[in-house]
């Protein structure tokens, strides 16, 4: 069978070209598929009605075949306008001659070719000809039904298989570009909702650029004037300076961070997901925070085993951990302490960032991973990270997990991330799409013993 659909696949394709659009591919498949498909017959009956005396049927069926033949040559020299050409006029002479000489049921042919010619021209006025040219044939074979007087007229039987061809012919060739319409709409949906999900991401990091990046760099000018008029002091220097240092490096993770975000938006995920290692990652964040930790004297508390490990791109858990625990220093209070620990279940391993900060109202809770916050100061005033927790939220489904938050005002906030277990990556696609995002976060709860 293999075999079989190997050479139809070449027969059908001759002429065709990669360099060609889809729709001209097809109709070259097309005019292809009905030159192979007359050939046969017209061969059949040439030699059927030879015996059976009827010489010029079986003429104009030799012929109708060698015109077929010579289609197939022309598409074999890559001459596609002349094959169709060919292929419509030829056809439409001989199953003219045929059907006004012997009333053979061909005129259902004149039907094809002009359904034929609409479906392999885009020009309106070769549909108006070949339309103009089926309606005046069918009129005159019906005006002159005693034409040919001289040669037995072809049996009934044989009329009803030409009538049975040209309705099947009309049914095949028209699903066969319905299904070509059908599969176009179906790209360009597809290609309107990834447009769709690209200008939303181009409206977040352009609103992230609008917040997080034009403020602090107006800020840091400042800083830089004032430091280079000298109107400090030299204590005051030292703070402006420090300062400085502070931002200048909180900048450039929220450009790396957008960088990222950018790929991922355009190419998906960049790398695939691997199998990464908790403690390392986060140990190296929390030294990357260690001064800004030193300056609020926080307890850090790590309770993560060195085995313990998650399915995900590590570029990803990277920026999502560390835009987490930059929330949780930046809203903790003087002296507080975060706890950073894991738990799981058959599906995920949830990474918890508890603090004890400033927490947040559960009415604004909702909004904080589907709305882009304005920018806000830490407990001592330190600048934002900049990115925030949208993007968190969106590398965080990108890798086929989810987030929640469990926030009291004053008290503190329990961050929870869930990436999928190695297991759970290895189930069928079809399982793991059987769940929404929002079903996700109904069935998969915090612990009670997790909550603040």
């Amino acid at each position: 069978m293999k075999r079989i659909l190997y050479y139809w696949e070449m027969l059908t394709h001759i002429g065709t070209d990669p360099s060609m659009s889809y729709m001209e591919f097809k109709r070259a498949q097309m005019v292809n598929m009905i030159a192979w498909f007359c050939i046969l017959p017209a061969m059949l009956f040439s030699i059927t009605n030879f015996f059976e005396h009827r010489y010029l049927l079986a003429l104009i069926n030799f012929s109708n075949g060698l015109c077929d033949i010579a289609v197939l040559l022309l598409q074999y020299r890559c001459k596609p306008n002349h094959a169709k050409l060919m292929l419509l006029t030829s056809n439409f002479i001989f199953f003219f001659l045929g059907a006004v000489l012997y009333h053979n049921g061909a005129e259902y042919f004149l039907v094809c070719i002009l359904i034929s010619s609409t479906l392999l021209y885009d020009e309106r006025r070769i549909h108006i000809i070949f339309g103009l040219a089926v309606t005046l044939a069918v009129v005159l074979i019906y005006l002159f039904p005693n034409i040919n007087s001289l040669e037995k007229p072809v049996p009934l039987l044989r009329v009803l298989y030409n009538i049975i061809c040209a309705l099947i012919f009309i049914i095949a060739s028209v699903n066969f570009f319905l299904r070509i319409i059908y599969k176009n709409i179906r790209k360009i949906e597809d290609q309107r909702r990834s447009l769709q999900a690209i200008n939303k991401d181009n409206e977040k990091i352009f609103s992230i650029i609008a917040h997080d990046i034009k403020s602090p760099f107006a800020s840091l000018e400042t800083m830089v004037v004032a430091l280079r008029d000298q109107v400090l002091n030299n204590e005051t220097s030292a703070d402006f300076i420090h300062q400085l240092h502070l931002r200048i490096v909180q900048q450039n993770q929220v450009l790396d961070d957008l960088l990222q975000w950018g790929s991922s938006s355009l190419q998906g995920i960049a790398t695939p997901p691997t199998k990464v290692l908790i403690k390392p990652i986060i140990q190296n964040i929390l030294n990357g925070f260690e001064e800004q930790t030193i300056m609020k004297q926080l307890k850090i508390t790590l309770h993560v085993s060195n085995e313990e490990h998650v399915v995900v791109n590590k570029d990803h858990f990277i920026i999502i951990l560390r835009n987490l625990i930059s929330n949780a220093i930046k809203f903790s209070y003087v002296t507080g302490e975060i706890e950073i620990f894991t738990s799981k279940d058959q599906n995920f391993k949830f990474i918890h960032i508890k603090d004890q900060g400033v927490g947040i109202n559960p009415s604004k809770s909702v909004l904080l991973f589907n709305v882009i916050q304005h920018k806000s100061l830490g407990t001592v005033d330190e600048p934002g990270a900049g990115l925030g927790l949208v993007l968190c939220k969106d590398l965080i489904e990108r890798n086929g997990g989810i987030v929640h938050i469990n926030s009291i005002p004053n008290k503190g906030s329990i961050f929870t991330v869930g990436l999928p277990c190695p297991k759970t990556m290895d189930k069928e696609p079809e399982a793991k799409e059987k769940n929404t995002y929002a079903e996700k976060r109904k069935i998969y709860k915090l612990p009670h013993s997790q909550t603040l």
